[in-house]
């Protein structure tokens, strides 16, 4: 295979990059420069670069962003995309996969990675190289929504529905975030909610920087659930294209029995049909969480596999299954920190992860 056929390219300053995505058909928001640069600000330890194929007028034709991720602790690897639940090769055939596989293995070598991990999901059928090892964890459930809200409203089962109206008549608002205090609002929400299950929590300039890259360009829309005027939960939505993700969600336990989540979900789902997207992602899962698996599936979600694949090897934290021995000592530690030690431990952690 020649492998000279492969460049470098730098995404995040390449003119022609952002079209390209935007124009491909298994171009998402994880493959923008805007998610890119958030990723590049908030974790130094990540460097962005992407693997490209052009034609002859010199536009690209085939590509695969990645990042080299460097630790001290963790080791070095290349990933596509490290803090994305996916992100698709934007290639259409085998034989330029082939090509660009080619030149990151090679690249991996150079610099001595332990292993090169690929996020597929939108075309996952395409990946046939033997060289990749499939790791098939997570679940992902996708909600087709081309019909508008009043169909897939009467899809819904009696159950949501009650709790729907139930947060309603207990006196839940929506409104959407417009300002960093806002997003400081969920922040909090959601720190105080990963540190009770035991995750580790992100870095506040993880989301502040996605507030000021994302949200001018109207990727990114923050909804609040308000009781009382205080916010008790909050979903972040990416939006790109045709697909609305869910990619963040919290809520405060102790207001659980006003159905928050129930309410921020229908009224996101609502807001992405109003819209005219098509899809509304409702985000990644481990297989053991059998409570969320249902609870999105009731929403009448379709659930698919989502694999990572692995060269030489199937290595690293994303491959530890959440029920693993590691995974459960780590989250036992975490649930009896206080918050405010957590929270540094948290943001220690991340700059090792990815």
């Amino acid at each position: 295979m020649n492998i000279s056929d492969v460049m470098l390219i730098d995404p995040l300053n390449d003119v022609r990059w952002d079209s390209f995505v935007e124009n491909h058909p298994y171009g998402t928001i994880y493959q923008h420069s805007s998610w890119m640069k958030v990723i590049a600000l908030t974790y130094k330890h990540a460097r962005p670069l992407c693997f490209a194929i052009e034609d002859q007028e010199r536009n690209i034709r085939a590509a695969i962003p990645c990042f080299i991720v460097e630790s001290r602790l963790t080791g070095t690897r290349i990933v596509s995309l490290p803090f994305s639940s996916y992100c698709d090769p934007l290639v259409e055939d085998t034989k330029d996969l082939a090509k660009l596989l080619d030149r990151i293995i090679r690249e991996a070598e150079n610099i001595s990675a332990s292993y090169y991990e690929l996020r597929p999901f939108w075309n996952q059928d395409l990946i046939k190289d033997g060289r990749l090892k499939p790791h098939n964890y997570y679940k992902i459930h996708i909600l087709d929504i081309k019909d508008g809200f009043e169909k897939v409203e009467r899809a819904f089962p009696r159950d949501i529905v009650k709790s729907r109206k139930r947060a309603t008549k207990s006196g839940l608002a929506i409104s959407q975030g417009c300002s960093e205090q806002d997003l400081k609002e969920f922040y909090f929400i959601h720190a105080s909610m990963r540190k009770r299950l035991g995750f580790p929590i992100q870095p506040y300039n993880f989301f502040k920087n996605m507030w000021e890259i994302l949200y001018p360009k109207g990727y990114l829309t923050l909804i609040l659930a308000k009781w009382n005027k205080k916010t008790i939960g909050g979903f972040v939505l990416f939006k790109f294209k045709n697909i609305v993700t869910h990619e963040f969600g919290s809520s405060i336990q102790k207001y659980l029995d006003k159905k928050p989540n129930h309410f921020l979900l229908w009224s996101a789902i609502e807001l992405a049909c109003t819209k005219g997207y098509h899809y509304f992602d409702f985000g990644k899962t481990p297989p053991e969480n059998e409570g969320l698996l249902n609870f999105k599936r009731r929403w009448g979600a379709k659930m698919y596999d989502l694999p990572y694949f692995y060269y030489p090897e199937v290595k690293g934290m994303m491959s530890l299954e959440q029920n693993s021995l590691k995974h459960k000592l780590l989250r036992s530690i975490g649930k009896h920190m206080p918050l405010s030690l957590a929270k540094i431990t948290g943001r220690i952690a991340y700059h090792h992860l990815g």
